[in-house]
């Protein structure tokens, strides 16, 4: 990737930028970040991956993706270097990232790892922060088996004399490794608390330094989230605290228990893929609607620990219809049924296609369906329904 970039002329270094790395809420931080740059009347790239339903979600200008012919035309002229440094897929849409974001003449881009930290493509940036969201277990094969591995990998982000911004790890051991690693490159080490939430709903305010910062994301986790970015901010010498409110307040992800009203039924989509994921989503979804069940409607890569992510989706499902995305990573349904909990006493369909099994949902008794375990699912079920993942809507017909 270094060598790639030089090729070109060093485009990540043209504009300012954040680099986030972190198991979960990686997609959330950087989405608060960049809403948080535009409303304070910067213009702003964001790189961020997988994407849900279209290739160009993956790079966003001013809070939109860009059309295909924008990253089409920076693709055909860095192809060369592509091409002759062998670049895998996403190292590939990483440089073009980079060069399509100078091409756009960028104030900020806030950059989010496809993988770990230390290895990871977008790893060359040299960002005014370095953030680090909630660790779990994920991606083992490659991360390590455990916490302690894969926060090492993860801290591979932190450079010389570049602040890092960490959500507090409970394991004291991470944090230890976290400071001796700035001590020996002479960053700020910031380990980041949740402040104290007030509940309105599923949706939590947050209280930061007398300020109250409305959250709009779904989810208790979304405090932390939030918190990150504006401590992120705050390090990087940005104190409006009006336009930050304002920023995180009006900030729009979709995907991230994201409920619409879709032909008479209430529909949730999340794209949590580990078990960490799938019991914050449990959890919002037992404060979102008290003494209900769902259908499930589920997909798993098979590199994932199915087992502990259909366990939690369990806890709120009266029916699980197991569904295999049009992907070679995904598990087969006959897989998936093993893995769902022998005391499950609802009902346990499989249908692998998964607009099949959108519409079986939506036939369903149920008056709530939900689509989740990971970005493949959940954008198929989006095209099925004709969702379009960036239309800020209540309700799709």
């Amino acid at each position: 990737m270094k060598e790639a970039a030089e090729r070109i002329g060093n485009p990540q270094n043209e504009y300012r930028s954040f680099h986030v790395a972190g198991t979960n809420g990686k997609g959330s931080v950087c989405a608060y970040l960049e809403s948080c740059l535009r409303r304070m009347g910067f213009k702003t790239g964001l790189f961020t991956s997988p994407h849900i339903v279209d290739f160009e979600e993956r790079f966003m200008l001013n809070g939109k993706p860009v059309s295909s012919d924008s990253w089409v035309g920076v693709y055909r002229d860095i192809e060369p270097a592509i091409e002759e440094l062998g670049l895998t897929f996403f190292e590939a849409v990483t440089l073009i990232a980079f060069e399509l974001f100078k091409r756009e003449k960028l104030d900020w881009a806030v950059f989010e790892t496809g993988l770990g930290g230390r290895l990871d493509s977008t790893n060359i940036v040299r960002p005014a922060v370095s953030v680090i969201t909630r660790l779990a277990m994920d991606h083992s094969s490659l991360l390590g088996n455990d916490l302690i591995s894969i926060a090492t990998e993860k801290l591979g982000i932190v450079k010389k004399d570049i602040p890092l911004v960490m959500l507090e790890p409970d394991d004291r051991e991470i944090r230890k490794n976290a400071r001796d690693r700035c001590l020996r490159s002479g960053s700020l080490c910031l380990f980041v608390s949740p402040a104290r939430v007030r509940q309105t709903d599923v949706n939590p305010c947050l209280i930061h330094h007398g300020r109250k910062y409305e959250v709009p994301l779904a989810g208790k986790y979304q405090v932390a989230n939030a918190l990150l970015a504006i401590t992120a901010l705050e390090t990087a010498g940005f104190n409006d605290g009006e336009a930050v409110a304002d920023g995180i307040g009006n900030t729009f992800l979709p995907g991230r228990f994201q409920t619409l009203r879709i032909q008479g039924k209430t529909v949730v989509f999340d794209v949590g893929h580990n078990p960490d994921a799938a019991r914050a989503f449990a959890e919002t979804f037992a404060a979102r609607f008290p003494g209900n069940k769902a259908c499930m409607v589920t997909g798993i890569m098979k590199d994932k620990d199915t087992a502990g992510i259909l366990k939690n989706y369990c806890d709120v499902a009266s029916k699980i219809i197991l569904t295999k995305p049009d992907t070679d990573r995904s598990a087969e349904t006959a897989e998936l049924k093993k893995s769902v909990p022998a005391d499950f006493d609802g009902e346990t369909i499989e249908i692998p296609s998964v607009s099949e099994a959108v519409a079986a949902g939506m036939e369903s008794s149920e008056e709530i369906i939900c689509v989740a375990g990971s970005f493949f699912t959940v954008g198929e079920a989006m095209r099925a329904l004709g969702v379009e993942p960036w239309k800020r809507a209540d309700s799709f017909t």
